[in-house]
């Protein structure tokens, strides 16, 4: 599933305000491809990625009910295409003794970096383009992956690209 627009939501550190946003999200019921939320700009501030399946008219009525939630800052959406987007996977490998230097060949060659190692595993991390990432799985497949834990997507509107549909919130915060 490729995501058609990416929408990034400021708001307050607040459990509330987050309970109200998600809500938003989950009855819009769109298809979302990545959700992320961590801190935002400054203090007490929150920033929510999501990366969502909908035509503009459907972003537009998004953006347009999350500006209307109570500790919304504010609310931008954007194409999809026009986002730079990245994600953060760590990646539990089994390791044999003797496979150490064709996992970190591997491991290299996709640009990630060994941040753990002990008698019988390793963790791979791994940041970036989603495809990277998936490549970078294909290839430590004959290793034996047992576990894998993904951030979700950050984005943010390409510094070429147009102006994306931003407003701030006339909420009261």
């Amino acid at each position: 599933m490729t995501p058609s627009h990416a929408v990034v939501v400021l708001l307050d550190d607040d459990i509330l305000t987050v309970n109200r946003v998600i809500g938003v999200v989950r009855r819009r019921n769109l298809p979302i491809d990545g959700l992320s939320v961590g801190p935002g700009e400054g203090a007490s501030v929150l920033r929510l990625t999501l990366l969502i399946q909908a035509d503009a008219a459907a972003a537009e009525r998004m953006l347009r009910q999350l500006e209307k939630t109570h500790g919304v800052r504010s609310v931008a959406v954007f194409p999809a295409a026009e986002a730079v987007t990245r994600e953060v996977t760590l990646i539990k490998v089994r390791s044999a003794p003797n496979d150490g230097a064709a996992l970190r060949a591997v491991v290299k060659q996709f640009g990630g970096a060994v941040a753990d190692e002990r008698q019988g595993g390793v963790i791979v991390e791994i940041g970036g383009a989603r495809e990277n990432t998936q490549a970078l799985l294909a290839a430590l497949e004959p290793f034996g992956i047992v576990e894998v834990a993904r951030s979700g997507a950050v984005a943010l509107r390409g510094a070429a690209a147009s102006d994306s549909i931003t407003h701030p919130s006339e909420a009261v915060l």
